[in-house]
């Protein structure tokens, strides 16, 4: 079953959570600013045949369709990218659909994305490969932490850590939800929140990453960014 959804100020809005799916100012330049730089994937991807980014979060799949755009305009010609998402409370091929209205230049890809077919739902498939486009999508639409721990050691170079305000949404955010998100983080993969709030720092760093505050999107202060040693 979906998740209910709202709008304040034009913005999807998520009811369980009393929070906004992206900022007021410019979701798909918020996107852009936190994850894809802060993550640095035009310049790192360039050096992997196979670049997987891992998410916290799948919300409106703007991160996603915007990594994909980015992908499109500066990966190497034999890359593959490996893209995997949790989402303990998805939104419907329907509500994307609404949402991704506002995003014209992502038309394309949106359609792409909400084209195939979930036999059992409205929801989006666990599992999507775009071969021409050298893509997959691994969707899992579970509570976080269960999600993680069923993931491997090592294998992601850099996270999106997405979900809502840490306040609104604390069990996205604690010590063992981020211990489990580094011990799948490979050496020197990366890690990019919106958020600056002390106790994700001190996790992240106590589960083995270097955290910076960084210049936030917009009107917020700062954000984290991370390298795991």
């Amino acid at each position: 079953m979906a998740e209910r959804l709202d709008w304040n100020d034009e913005v999807p809005w998520s009811e369980r959570f009393e929070d906004i799916y992206y900022s007021r100012s410019d979701g798909l330049a918020e996107s852009r600013y936190v994850f894809l730089q802060g993550n640095r994937l035009s310049e790192k991807w360039q050096k992997k045949n196979i670049f997987r980014i891992g998410e916290a979060g799948f919300g409106t799949g703007l991160n996603f369709l915007a990594t994909w755009q980015l992908w499109r305009e500066t990966r190497t010609q034999d890359s593959w990218l490996y893209f995997e998402s949790i989402e303990g409370f998805p939104l419907d091929r329907d509500q994307l659909k609404l949402i991704h209205q506002e995003w014209k230049e992502l038309k394309t890809l949106s359609k792409m994305l909400l084209a195939a077919k979930n036999s059992s739902s409205n929801l989006l498939p666990d599992w999507q490969n775009w071969p021409e486009e050298r893509i997959t999508l691994r969707l899992h639409h579970a509570e976080v932490l269960p999600a993680l721990r069923a993931m491997q050691s090592n294998q992601v170079d850099a996270w999106y850590l997405d979900g809502f305000n840490p306040k609104k949404n604390p069990e996205m955010w604690s010590r063992d939800v981020l211990r489990e998100v580094a011990r799948i983080t490979c050496p020197e993969g990366t890690c990019a929140t919106y958020t600056a709030a002390s106790h994700v720092r001190k996790s992240l760093e106590d589960s083995g990453f270097v955290m910076k505050k960084i210049k936030g999107f917009a009107q917020k202060r700062e954000m984290l960014h991370g390298c795991k040693l």
